[in-house]
């Protein structure tokens, strides 16, 4: 099948889809350069960047090529979400997800053919400033102007200091398996440490809080801790003179932590924590719903589950 690669992920998509057997047609320069590709012509599909953002691609063309694209990378990127395919007569358009994990394996896969940065697709995803510190960096080990093992240490001790400063605002950046995508916040930096942060926001309007049972009243606040690579972030709930109201615990894919959000692909399955101390999982059937309609593996639910289980017997 001939497909056409676009975007931020682009070479390292085309390492993986070339070693699956697909053929690339009409390259960039860049990607002539890496790979020797002259093919030009039609394309049964095409690969872009999600037009609003990076943490996904989009896959379009033919229905036959679209559900092999995405076969193709399954195997590859044991964590792929798949959070939209439609499919219209012969022509399929699929929405595909890459959490943290699966990041980190396209730099691997990208580093075969060119100089990579640690956490380069990390980067690329959280904003044009980090992205272009990306380029920056690898330019000038291109150039010869910078050791790359130097410029490897460099950058991944910078993205491991890469935590929002105390008393910023930022967002909470939810994506659901069903391709919702959540804004939380903005909430406010209260304490920072290493790879962590302590949110505090507060909480606007009436209802009671899902899990918990628990009623929301004025004067409430929410106090999120999050660490970066995590698969879980704690919220805990408070009225307005501070007495706890109860906890909740969200299993996600690994928590990537930038200077102005966090972002992670939320998996469903929680656990909530009342304010006596009793905790129970719930939401379980939402993640084996997930499995069932092909939008994560199997194993990604026996990991969710495994967190799940961990959380609620040592709740930390």
């Amino acid at each position: 099948m001939r497909l056409e690669v676009r975007g931020i992920y682009s070479t390292a998509l085309i390492v993986l889809l070339l070693d699956k057997g697909f053929e690339i047609v009409n390259p960039t320069r860049s990607q002539v350069e890496r790979f020797g590709l002259d093919s030009r012509g039609d394309a049964d599909a095409s690969i872009t960047d999600s037009t609003n953002d990076r943490h996904y691609i989009e896959v379009r063309g033919e229905a036959e090529a679209v559900e092999s694209i995405i076969e193709a990378l399954r195997g590859g990127l044991e964590d792929l979400i798949v959070l939209r395919l439609m499919r219209g007569g012969k022509a399929a358009m699929a929405r595909i997800g890459f959490p943290t994990e699966a990041k980190l394996k396209l730099d691997e896969l990208r580093s075969r053919v060119a100089y990579t940065v640690p956490w380069h697709h990390y980067c690329r995803a959280g904003g044009e400033a980090l992205s272009s510190m990306v380029s920056f960096a690898e330019d000038l080990v291109e150039r010869g102007l910078m050791d790359p093992d130097e410029m490897s240490k460099m950058f991944d001790e910078q993205v491991r200091k890469m935590v929002p400063r105390l008393r910023a605002k930022i967002k909470i950046i939810h994506s659901k398996l069903d391709g919702k995508r959540i804004r939380i916040g903005p909430g406010t930096v209260t304490w920072r440490r290493d790879e962590s942060v302590k949110i505090q926001r507060r909480i606007l309007g009436c209802g009671v809080y899902d899990g918990l049972g628990v009623e929301k009243s004025p004067g409430d606040y929410a106090l999120t801790e999050a660490r970066r690579l995590e698969w879980w972030m704690k919220t805990s709930y408070y009225n307005i003179s501070g007495i706890p109201k109860g906890s909740y615990y969200n299993v996600c894919t690994p928590i990537a932590l930038y200077p102005d959000h966090i972002h992670y692909f939320d998996l469903e399955v929680d656990v909530v924590v009342k304010p006596n101390g009793e905790a129970r999982m719930i939401d379980v059937e939402e993640l084996e719903r997930a499995v069932e309609e092909g939008r994560i593996q199997e194993d990604l639910m026996k990991r969710a589950l495994k967190v799940a289980d961990e959380l609620l017997s040592r709740q930390p």
